[in-house]
């Protein structure tokens, strides 16, 4: 025999067993199921807010990070190489951009070697992999002169090295990961003569040079820079 249906909604009786099944249970339950999985979504979400709660956002600028030298030569037609020798304590770096800006494109580094070549020959493979610019564009809302501590608070890090005059070369730089990129800042004094005054001071100015970068477009960037530059 078949199910006999009720003209209650609520149920459909079974002439066999004679017993209800109530429909609206099961309704009832799925409620409960969905109420249950929001609540643990938001939860979730409240927690990733927690845990990113001081951490600065990126600059706009960064979505150009992974373009070809081509690509933002054609875009920014006033640009020009440069080669920077701010974002890094012991090695010069190939940039473009424009001399004067608040940032310019990096891409590879070194010593020696003829940079301008690499970036002639090896445009169209050469992807920008961070920025060399200052502390005051990179993290807008610092003030001038913070102690490391109030510094690191407000751009949620923790972790980083702070180079003493053991290292003669890196002395009074910072180096430090953020949001997955390497970040090398310079806290010495200018010198009149156009090098750095070593004050030992854990004090972060506002236009302390800074480079950041991602290490994976920098090593294949590296590899062809190195290739052709020493030919």
């Amino acid at each position: 025999m078949g199910l006999i249906r009720s003209k209650n909604p609520l149920f459909i009786l079974d002439s066999r067993s004679s017993i209800r099944i109530r429909l609206k249970e099961g309704i009832v339950v799925k409620k409960i199921v969905l109420v249950i999985i929001t609540f643990a979504f938001l939860l979730t979400g409240c927690a990733s807010v927690e845990k990113n709660e001081g951490m600065a956002s990126l600059p706009e600028f960064f979505n150009n990070i992974g373009k070809t030298l081509t690509e933002l030569k054609n875009e920014h037609p006033e640009g020009e190489f440069i080669v920077s020798l701010d974002g890094f304590p012991d090695s010069a770096a190939a940039c473009f951009g424009e001399s004067e800006a608040e940032y310019v494109y990096y891409f590879f580094g070194g010593q020696s070697g003829d940079f301008e070549k690499a970036m002639s020959e090896c445009e169209d493979q050469l992807k920008c992999a961070g920025f060399i610019t200052t502390a005051n564009v990179l993290f807008p809302d610092m003030e001038d002169g913070m102690s490391f501590q109030n510094f690191f608070s407000l751009i949620g890090v923790e972790d980083y090295e702070y180079f003493g005059e053991d290292t003669i070369t890196a002395e009074g730089w910072l180096r430090f990961t953020y949001n997955g990129m390497e970040v090398m800042m310079n806290t010495n004094e200018a010198a009149a003569d156009g090098g750095w005054n070593v004050t030992g001071a854990e004090i972060v100015k506002s236009n302390a040079p800074v480079s950041i970068i991602d290490p994976e477009i920098l090593n294949t960037n590296q590899d062809l820079a190195d290739a052709v530059m020493f030919d």
